[in-house]
């Protein structure tokens, strides 16, 4: 297919009404397409793709006409932007961790081991067909950094209070009071809980990432040039964002009564994660994956430090080292540690995502 025709096509009106390749040029700048998006249609700058465009440009409304059938009729072109059922997708990864949280409950011994472990590995399916085929799937593929940042990020929500408080207390003690070698149930429910509301704040992520998409992809074709884009487009990330982190709030409330867990400050870094990992992934979405890698990395590092110094803190004469991390956790509990540095490394992204995302060109990147 010939991308200089699908784009006069995206930009009929303009091509339509332009009475010289300037006008042409200073309408796409208005609607986000940068000389690095021109590059894409083999032209060095917007200027020449305007005179390309200009030049091309049908005479009458049955070329156009022509025009729009035979992008129409070629392979693909009528292919959706997110496919048919991808809610139903956002729904399985809290689906899947409740049927586990289910399982788990009702066997005991190796047989609760091999749910777990099968649990664990539909759960990583079905978040992958989750983030794959809906509003969450990433412009390109995500670094190796990125992910592994994730994934670290995940795993110390679901045991990092543990190893915090057995480093702080001064033995081998979970964050319930019980030693690692009894059954604690409250251990158990709060680890379930976490991860049955992280699990199932795919979906309201995935609302929410798809309400942004068709809001911002509305105001960009309705605005009258870019400051005015960016004016209703950046309160627009804001609300959303609010609106994911009530849904999330809302989840994880669910899954703490469900499971009759305890330990807030557990919840609270649960919340802030999800609003950090959310950031991230819409950022990813709209080809900004640096950012979030870098995040993820420095609240993962924060988070081993934390870790690293209450242990050496047990060291003779190494005790200074783990005060810091001993009066937050007198303070505050164990979940401050992830809660606070989730919460700064979201407040990071928040900045990051409100510059990227106020600009035309981030929601551009569908036209060619």
């Amino acid at each position: 297919m010939d991308p200089v025709k699908a784009l006069m096509h995206r930009h009929r009106e303009l091509c339509e009404r332009a009475v010289d390749p300037l006008e042409i040029a200073a309408g796409l700048e208005a609607h986000g397409v940068t000389d690095r998006t021109a590059a894409r249609f083999r032209h060095r700058d917007v200027f020449a793709l305007a005179e390309e465009m200009y030049a091309r440009v049908p005479q009458d409304g049955a070329e156009w006409d022509a025009l729009g059938a035979d992008l129409a009729a070629r392979p693909g072109a009528a292919r959706p932007e997110v496919p048919p059922g991808w809610a139903l997708f956002a729904l399985l990864p809290g689906l899947v961790c409740a049927l586990t949280a289910v399982g788990a409950w009702l066997t005991e011994g190796r047989a609760r081991l091999a749910v777990g472990v099968g649990g664990a590995l539909a759960l990583a399916a079905a978040v992958r067909l989750a983030l794959r085929y809906g509003p969450l799937r990433a412009a390109r593929p995500g670094s190796t950094a990125a992910r592994a940042g994730a994934c670290w990020l995940l795993a110390y929500a679901l045991a990092g209070d543990a190893l915090l408080r057995a480093a702080v207390g001064g033995g081998p003690f979970t964050p319930y009071g019980a030693s690692y070698g009894t059954t604690s149930s409250a251990a158990y429910q709060v680890s379930a809980a976490v991860a049955l509301g992280l699990a199932a704040a795919v979906a309201p992520g995935a609302w929410c990432a798809r309400l942004f998409e068709v809001r911002a992809h509305g105001r960009l074709g309705t605005s009258r040039g870019l400051a005015d884009f960016t004016a209703s487009v950046r309160p627009l990330l804001v609300t959303v964002f609010g609106l994911f982190l009530c849904a999330v709030a809302a989840v994880l409330a669910g899954a703490r009564a469900a499971l009759g867990a305890q330990a807030v400050a557990a919840f609270a870094g649960a919340g802030a994660l999800a609003a950090l990992l959310w950031l991230g992934r819409l950022l990813a979405v709209h080809g900004s994956t640096r950012a979030p890698a870098l995040v993820y990395a420095a609240v993962g590092v924060g988070e081993a430090l934390a870790l690293a110094l209450a242990w050496a803190g047990r060291l003779p004469g190494c005790g200074a080292l783990a005060a810091p991390v001993r009066s937050a956790v007198a303070e505050w509990g164990t979940g401050a540690v992830p809660a606070l540095a989730c919460a700064l490394g979201a407040t990071v992204l928040l900045a990051r995502a409100i510059r990227v995302l106020g600009r035309a060109s981030a929601h551009a990147g569908g036209a060619p």
